[in-house]
């Protein structure tokens, strides 16, 4: 059991103990499960937690296997649910898979390419089939997305509302809208307008792929930041009372400098390293707190070759009370955790896939996932 002290971003840009004893502690458990009857991936690009008599569960999409693996994170226990592949509403591959969320472990909904949403049942029959185009105008990008690269907006069943809840562009004006469909009543939506960010309001040019925002849900607020700056957003969807957090780092730079120069995937990828990068915001109901990752520059050395500079950067957690004043920041383990494979707020902590091409240590292809939750 690793234990660490997140220093109050109040205090001073440093690991030590400030004067006015205003931080947190946290400790990292590893959970490391043995060889399964099932084939479970290392990691899973796409993945939702649930919180079931007292115990976490992890259920993510194994890709390989066209499956959904349920993760007992106390018995260290796989379980498989494997997705309906034929009749009028299977699930086909090569279409991949685009968003999930675990309402139960007999209730989980996921969504795919095809622009639809499908609630799957423990033995994996499909119960419900939801076609998201319809929710959809005329020059409107649905944008349910998990890549860790560019950005993450989830897909979220609201169970007190009935309804699912999703990102969506409206490309002329370049603005972003969240869907609510409810889906007991065909063809009733709500809408909601995010506000741009306050920090690089026009992202249109310089940005490329990352000019998205993250976004996740937390009961009635829609929380959502965007890639290229540390600042937080909130909506509340009842009030529409609008919160703007000043989330800033005291280790790394807080925004990303508008890459300049135009060119192919490799400039991209290169402006990408050489900048930081916000990851989605979660929330930790047993703590009633708030937590974010982010990722660190680097310094850009063509002869180590971009898998190893991808994989040294350093990660960084920060932590928000409920009110979203901040509470610490810490770095995490270096070349420990992959900037692609997700992580997830479980009930009590943050779970984290250990994967790493870096790491020495765990080299083996055994499923290991770091629980980092408050001491």
């Amino acid at each position: 059991m690793l234990c660490m002290i997140l220093v109050s971003c109040t205090g001073q840009k440093t690991g030590k103990e400030n004067d006015n004893n205003d931080k947190i502690a946290i400790e990292v458990g590893g959970i490391k499960f043995s060889p399964q009857d099932v084939l479970q991936l290392k990691s899973y690009y796409l993945s939702s937690s649930v919180h079931v008599d007292s115990i976490d569960y992890l259920i993510g999409y194994n890709y390989r296997l066209h499956s959904l693996d349920c993760m007992n994170l106390k018995s260290k226990s796989v379980t498989q649910i494997v997705l309906p592949g034929d009749g009028p509403d299977a699930i086909v591959l090569p279409i991949c898979l685009s968003g999930i969320y675990a309402q139960s472990l007999d209730s989980v909904w996921i969504s795919d390419e095809s622009e639809r949403a499908f609630l799957i049942d423990s033995v994996g029959t499909i119960k419900r089939m939801i076609d998201l185009k319809k929710y959809l105008e005329d020059q409107e990008q649905l944008l349910i997305n998990t890549n860790y690269a560019m950005f993450t907006s989830h897909l979220f069943y609201n169970a007190s509302r009935h309804s699912l809840m999703f990102l969506v562009k409206h490309t002329p004006s370049n603005t972003f809208i969240v869907k609510e469909a409810f889906i007991d009543e065909v063809g009733k939506m709500a809408t909601y307008q995010l506000s741009s960010s306050k920090v690089v309001p026009d992202m249109s040019k310089g940005y490329a792929y990352i000019n998205f925002p993250n976004v996740n849900f937390v009961g009635e607020n829609i929380v959502y930041n965007y890639p290229v700056e540390s600042s937080i957003y909130m909506l509340d969807i009842r009030t529409n009372e609008r919160k703007y957090i000043l989330a800033d780092s005291h280790y790394t730079s807080n925004i990303i400098e508008k890459c300049t120069t135009s060119g192919d995937y490799a400039t991209l990828e290169k402006h990408w390293l050489e900048n930081s990068h916000f990851y989605d915001i979660m929330y930790l109901p047993k703590y009633k707190i708030y937590a974010r990752l982010h990722a660190d520059k680097v310094d850009f050395d063509e002869k180590k070759g971009m898998e190893k500079l991808i994989n040294e950067r350093d990660l960084y957690l920060m932590l928000f009370d409920e009110n979203m004043e901040k509470i610490g920041e810490t770095k995490l383990s270096n070349c420990r955790y992959s900037p692609f494979t997700s992580w997830n707020a479980t009930y009590g902590g943050i779970a984290l896939f250990v994967d790493n091409v870096l790491d020495e240590k765990n080299n083996t292809d055994d499923l290991t996932i770091d629980i980092i939750s408050l001491k």
